[in-house]
């Protein structure tokens, strides 16, 4: 068995290995249940970074959550630690911060409070806060702040894997992927000063129109991808009314409102990474194709005939 010293760092590596916002948090999590011997923690997102969901909680943590303790706020308030000793159950906050502001908190519950305690759970915080600076930069789009590429693709791969573990088709997964209607256009008339501001005000709308729970890049230029969860076909139709109606309100008097065109389609079990992306695709290109400043599904275009399969190798057929 490890001693304590060498289990600690063991755990430390464990963190410093995650490439992903989400397992990063994950990581945390398990570390402080293994050395601590606590049941019940929790990672809260409380800014504006690219993380889902809003809550990450340890397997045995029963409490709800859209409710926390005074302890979580005031941490919020302050930057602080704070303790919760409201009944016999202790709870402790701890902020993790960048560029001083606080971002998420770190919340254990049922922990025999000590100085020793206290200092393990703050160096884990701060061990995790560092770490999620150098994942985020890696993971995001410099202008936007969105998941870039290469959190897409750690994303996707995550999401197949619970499409497949489930033993029932819902909730349903979409993919939205869209661009702007005539980009080019508002770059060589306005300069790509304004470009940039149209693109951080699109993803301003997208923050918005999306919850917390789903995951929204930029690829580049003026592509964006969306990937959602436990929607149906009329929810994600609400939200794209809602998101093009906020983008239109982005507008100049010279190339008028800005219009998105939008291609649609669901996750299943059928699907690969590379077809789910080309079914999205011939669903934005019809857009595009069939007056742009509009979206299309893709399995109702192909069930009415206006798409052919999506092919890969001209032998693979991919419905």
């Amino acid at each position: 068995m490890s001693s304590a010293p060498e289990h600690i760092l063991n755990s430390v590596a464990s963190i410093t290995e995650q490439r992903q916002l989400q397992s990063l948090a994950t990581c945390l999590i398990e570390t402080i249940e293994q050395t601590m011997g606590v049941k019940q923690v929790a990672v809260i997102n409380v800014g504006d970074l690219p993380h889902f969901p809003k809550y990450l909680t340890s397997t045995d943590f029963v409490q709800a959550l859209d409710n926390p303790p005074p302890c979580v706020q005031q941490c919020i308030d302050t930057g602080k630690n704070a303790i919760c000793e409201l009944d016999e159950r202790c709870k402790v906050a701890l902020p993790v911060k960048m560029n001083d502001t606080v971002v998420k908190v770190l919340l254990v519950y049922d922990l025999e409070l000590d100085n020793a305690s206290l200092m393990m759970l703050q160096a884990f915080a701060r061990i995790y806060e560092n770490f999620a600076r150098v994942v985020l930069d890696s993971q995001t789009d410099g202008l936007t702040g969105l998941l870039n590429r290469k959190a897409y693709d750690a994303r996707l791969f995550h999401l197949f894997s619970h499409i497949r573990a489930e033993t029932r088709r819902a909730p349903y997964f979409w993919m939205l992927t869209f661009d702007i209607d005539f980009f080019k256009k508002i770059n060589d008339t306005l300069g790509h000063l304004y470009g940039d501001e149209v693109l951080l005000r699109i993803s301003r709308a997208m923050n918005a129109c999306f919850s917390d729970d789903d995951a929204l890049f930029r690829f580049g230029g003026d592509e964006f991808v969306v990937l959602l969860d436990n929607k149906s076909q009329h929810d994600v139709e609400c939200i794209c009314r809602k998101l093009m109606a906020d983008v239109g309100k982005i507008q100049h008097e010279k190339t008028g409102p800005v219009t998105l065109s939008i291609g649609i389609t669901s996750l299943t079990l059928e699907d690969n990474p590379m077809s789910v992306m080309m079914k999205a695709d011939k669903a934005l290109y019809f857009s595009k194709d069939n007056g742009r400043n509009r979206w299309a599904f893709y399995h109702d275009l192909f069930n009415h005939g206006d798409l052919l399969p999506t092919q890969i190798d001209d032998d693979i057929e991919l419905f």
